[in-house]
């Protein structure tokens, strides 16, 4: 949210107004997570997709990776009462503190609807370094509204967070944005309608 005073009920925000755990659960089984994967939770929020993915995996390496230490005290919160194994990083907004070829997976759920286009670009950017090769990208995040209703319910979306953040992911351009990264394979695998408007799964394969 870019109204930060709202952050502490972030939480129960987003259980209220969305199918949450619906949504991670299927990016989740998506992603087809193995045993002894090292796993990145990009953008991770308050850590629940990466509870959730602790929760569902076996002997995984799991990294949550977000900029706001404000939401991260949150998470981190959150993985001490569950006596999680999971690593929670801050980092700055550009370069990501891991070494080339580093993930076999990377995980974002409603993230990069928050980024302008450049961070867009930027993030893309990393997480192809970062991961392996055939290393796979996967998102769930908001996608093309195909109807005026879908951009109408949209629109309530784009007063809460940033019009201009959130414009590429209606007008579809997150495939191509990722494309242009280096990424092979990128398509959208699942769409689904929600009271804000079209979400989109979407999966890429590293060149």
């Amino acid at each position: 949210m870019k109204y930060h005073f709202l952050t502490p009920i972030y939480d129960w925000f987003i259980r209220l107004t969305m199918p949450e755990l619906k949504v991670k659960n299927r990016l989740i089984q998506q992603a087809e997570l193995h045993a002894g994967e090292k796993i990145l939770d990009f953008g991770c929020g308050t850590a629940t997709l990466t509870l959730l993915i602790e929760e569902q995996t076996t002997d995984c390496v799991i990294i949550g990776l977000d900029t706001d230490p404000q939401i991260m005290a949150i998470a981190k919160k959150k993985i001490s009462q569950k006596k999680s194994a999971i690593t929670l990083l801050i980092y700055d907004g550009k370069t990501f503190p891991f070494p080339d070829r580093t993930f076999d997976k990377v995980i974002s759920s409603w993230v990069f609807q928050h980024l302008t286009t450049p961070q867009k670009i930027a993030s893309f950017k990393e997480i192809n370094r970062v991961l392996k090769s055939q290393g796979e990208l996967h998102i769930a995040d908001w996608g093309k509204a195909e109807t005026k209703l879908m951009r109408l319910l949209f629109f309530v979306v784009q007063v809460f967070d940033n019009f201009y953040t959130t414009n590429d992911n209606i007008k579809g351009k997150l495939p191509q944005l990722i494309q242009n990264r280096g990424f092979q394979q990128v398509e959208i695998v699942g769409n689904q309608s929600t009271l804000f408007g079209p979400l989109s799964y979407f999966k890429a394969v590293k060149t």
